[in-house]
């Protein structure tokens, strides 16, 4: 594993894994992942919405996993609601199709305590002005973790800042209430971009997309799971939902992403100029105008 960091992790830092179980059904293989960590979770959940998929062999299997079993779909937003729950210090939830390295849960542990941010292993840079990101053209440029160059895993050849993550999400289980300080403006989709978001504008923490090089550095070693028939990308209406979404969160609730925040930025500066050179023109004249009342 990479030495990411001179500082040690923590161990008295507890975690609690949320699993997600709908129409995949990739639980055992989650969970053999989840048990091969270097640094094992204190407490593993999985989160059933319906009836699509039998997990029952598999929770056999594992008798000490907590089975959450919902007959109402409460879709991606029903996991931060569970998460609420949790007792562990961090909380790391996953997407269905992600199977993590077995060195991921402690790079990501050690570099959230390090940076204080949100960990996630793939995520998205919002290109400015741009309320559709997720499109094809933006991939090369924008997209970081999960389009790889070659072979089946997560690749990031740096630890990349990014607007919001995906696949799954590390953070300290108190952040919960900055992501719930707001309503979403749909419980449909846009969890990923909701956490990012609040998280930010509350208390100014990041997203971070680590440094993935190998197979055993990787977040995600099998990217072909999400590219199925169950891909939420391929619903009717996501992107529009979701640039809904980002017009809710950037001009509603004044989120600003990296790229806007660093013109934003330029456009205070030169404002300031501008008011600078306004104010001396004015004093020029105030100046000329007492200069006249003086001499009279």
């Amino acid at each position: 594993m990479d030495n990411l960091h001179n500082t040690m992790y923590n161990e008295n830092n507890t975690v609690t894994v949320i699993l997600t179980v709908w129409k995949r059904n990739h639980l055992e293989e989650q969970i053999e992942s989840m048990l091969s960590q270097t640094v094992t979770p204190n407490a593993i959940w999985v989160y059933q919405c319906k009836n699509y998929v039998d997990v029952s062999a598999t929770l056999a299997k594992f008798p000490f996993v907590e089975h959450l079993h919902s007959s109402v779909d409460l879709k991606y937003f029903g996991r931060f609601s569970l998460a609420r729950y949790v007792k562990t210090n961090y909380v790391w939830i996953l997407d269905d199709d992600v199977i993590p390295s077995s060195n991921w849960l402690i790079k990501s542990l050690q570099l959230c305590e390090k940076e204080n941010a949100i960990i996630s292993s793939a995520g998205r840079i919002i290109p400015k002005g741009d309320y559709f990101p997720e499109r094809l053209e933006n991939v090369n440029q924008f997209f970081f973790g999960d389009v790889p160059r070659q072979g089946s895993q997560n690749l990031c050849f740096k630890n990349t800042v990014v607007d919001f993550g995906c696949n799954g999400w590390l953070f300290k289980r108190q952040w919960l209430d900055y992501f719930w300080s707001a309503s979403p403006f749909t419980l449909e989709t846009a969890e990923d971009m909701h956490l990012s978001a609040m998280c930010k504008i509350k208390a100014g923490i990041r997203t971070i997309v680590p440094k993935q090089t190998s197979e055993e550095t990787s977040g995600n070693l099998k990217i072909q799971y999400g590219l199925d028939e169950y891909a939420s990308w391929l619903r009717g209406g996501f992107f529009d939902e979701r640039n809904e979404v980002l017009h809710y969160l950037i001009d509603h609730l004044a989120w600003r992403p990296l790229l806007w925040e660093r013109n934003l930025k330029k456009e205070v500066y030169r404002f300031t100029l501008q008011s600078i050179k306004l104010g001396r023109q004015v004093l020029k004249k105030i100046r000329a105008i007492l200069i006249a009342f003086s001499t009279r």
